[in-house]
């Protein structure tokens, strides 16, 4: 790599805006605005993360790219709108790569968690079209694994599983980065606290917020808290998005007459993360029941505003969380229901776990995020 001449790195960041890989994106260029000044980077964005970002450094310009996520405008407009760009890299912070690109790429792909859970039950396609997808989704992220220089991945639990699923591909393609709590969540935004009467909270609640996917293992949570509530007056509050995921969990409270005890936010509008901050604070704990993750990023979240996690032992969970947390046996619903008992009953267990977590929050920081993001990126450059 010839000194003085800077190329030029595109990244992929149609997601900001959304969750997810939108927040993983948003915080990935913040950083590395700060870091990187010897580079160009072009960020192709969808109309609302347009709106949204807006660079803060004179090497960083952003493209309208409206192209559909998972479409076959991904694979055929978009495919072009880079190729004229011509970049020396091609980042995508997600697996769903134009296959047909030719250049220099790095992806930084969550989990491989579709390969073994289905999301069938949510789909409104036909299931022959739906398992059609199912196979282009194996597909492509086998073809961005195998094109990629690097495929950045969050957690040592998510290498694994890559190296496992792909037994073919040298395991020194797979390099960890760890991500961090979003500095939106650090910020001082407080809602009104009229979403407390908005909602419908009256009690002491516990808290969940994601998608309500399978592998979420929310079902699990409703029949433990089912029998917590019995002896308890307490409120479980789920926060996710509206689909049909959590339109069946919606119909399993309905079914077991929990609407006054399990409530649902994100069913009714958006959730900001103002308001979510405000239900962080104000919860008598975390819980999360998932038995797949990639690194599981809401208990950190949690943990930053000192509120006390009960979630599923499962390997990720072990990884990041270590002994800041309980956690409870996934196939024992008693061993749930104790642990939920134990966080509401125990001061010094709470206290404990609300000082160990403001510790493990530091370990976990999207500076080192970018940090070895920009390391792949320069050692690629360096090697042609």
């Amino acid at each position: 790599m010839s000194s003085g001449k800077k190329r030029l790195i595109a990244i992929d960041a149609r997601f900001l805006g959304e969750a997810g890989p939108g927040r993983y994106v948003k915080n990935i260029i913040e950083q590395l605005e700060k870091s990187d000044t010897s580079n160009e980077y072009v960020i192709y964005l969808r109309p609302k993360g347009f709106e949204q970002y807006k660079p803060s450094s004179p090497n960083f310009r952003k493209v309208l790219a409206d192209y559909k996520w998972y479409s076959w405008q991904e694979q055929t407009g978009f495919l072009f709108r880079i190729l004229k760009d011509r970049p020396d890299i091609f980042y995508v912070p997600h697996f769903n790569i134009p296959v047909l690109y030719p250049g220099k790429l790095v992806t930084a792909i969550p989990d491989i968690i579709m390969h073994s859970f289905s999301t069938e039950r949510g789909t409104t396609l036909p299931k022959f079209y739906f398992r059609f997808k199912k196979w282009v989704y194996k597909a492509v992220v086998y073809w961005a694994v195998k094109r990629s220089f690097k495929v950045i991945v969050p957690s040592q639990d998510v290498r694994a599983d890559f190296i496992k699923a792909y037994p073919g591909i040298s395991p020194d393609k797979f390099v960890v980065a760890y991500e961090g709590v979003d500095p939106v969540f650090f910020k001082d935004h407080p809602a009104s606290p009229e979403i407390f009467n908005e909602f419908g909270i009256t009690q002491p609640y516990f808290l969940y917020i994601s998608s309500m996917y399978e592998h979420k293992n929310v079902p699990f949570l409703i029949d433990v808290f089912e029998e917590f509530a019995r002896s308890n007056n307490y409120q479980l509050v789920l926060v996710g998005k509206k689909d049909k995921f959590s339109e069946h969990i919606a119909e399993i409270i309905k079914s077991k007459n929990l609407q006054d005890k399990i409530l649902m936010p994100g069913m009714n509008r958006y959730v900001t993360d103002a308001e979510i901050s405000e239900l962080r604070k104000k919860s008598s704990a975390y819980v999360f029941p998932s038995l797949k993750e990639g690194f599981s990023l809401t208990p950190l979240e949690a943990q930053a505003v000192g509120l006390p996690s009960v979630i599923s032992d499962i390997p990720c969970h072990r990884e990041i969380y270590g002994d800041t947390v309980l956690y409870f046996d996934t196939a024992d619903k008693n061993d749930f229901f104790k642990k939920l008992h134990l966080i509401v009953t125990d001061e010094a267990v709470r206290e404990n776990l609300i000082r160990l977590g403001y510790e493990n929050v530091k370990k976990y920081d999207w500076k080192n995020t970018a940090k070895i993001t920009l390391g792949v990126f320069r050692n690629l450059l360096n090697n042609f």
